[in-house]
């Protein structure tokens, strides 16, 4: 569905609801209110916030739904900061359009016995509370098959006792601002 037809069914059906007497409202309007109830239809496919309590790909018209706004990304590590978290956390910033992380993994190179390798492992979340403890805990800190996440304003912190060649993710994207002034239309 382009944006004016967007505009025009948004008319025709307030004009239905309201027996020809709804606002006349302007086209700013309406894409705000075309905005509003795509980025609602986003978080309400995405999450289990819905009716049939089914979220992101639990069924195949679920994933079919956000397959457009569905993006894969391979990130590299920033040079190391003064401000990370530990002296083995690297950042790295987050794509501008990112809006939900659906899977990520870590691509680390550790020295084993004197012989660099370089492995795909998993990406644990885990939140700033939790992060002195999961520190100290042996069993949970960071190793050679797996890397511990932070998030941060627009950045990923990853924990990591090896280094870091590179973050992939997978992510759901903001979708476009429509707008029928410019002719963006909806993803």
């Amino acid at each position: 569905m382009t944006i004016s037809q967007a505009h025009q069914e948004f008319k025709f059906r307030c004009d239905k609801l309201d027996a020809l007497n709804y606002p006349n409202f302007l086209p700013e309007e309406i894409d705000l209110i075309l905005n509003n109830a795509q980025q609602r239809i986003v978080k309400q496919r995405y999450g289990l916030n819905n009716n049939k309590r089914q979220s992101f790909e639990e069924t195949e018209k679920r994933t079919e739904d956000l397959k457009n706004i569905t993006v894969n990304s391979t990130l590299t590590p920033l040079a190391y900061a003064s401000d990370n978290i530990d002296i083995s956390a690297r950042f790295l910033t987050l794509p501008t359009d990112h809006w939900f992380t659906v899977q990520e993994r870590c691509n680390i190179t550790c020295t084993i016995c004197g012989t660099p390798t370089t492995n795909l492992v998993e990406v644990i979340p885990i939140s700033h509370s939790e992060f002195s403890k999961v520190i100290k805990d042996p069993f949970k800190q960071p190793t050679d098959t797996k890397v511990l996440r932070l998030m941060e304003a627009g950045r990923v912190e990853l924990l990591s006792s090896c280094t870091i060649v590179d973050y992939r993710m997978r992510y759901i994207k903001q979708p476009a601002t429509v707008n029928i002034t410019t002719g963006v239309t909806f993803e």
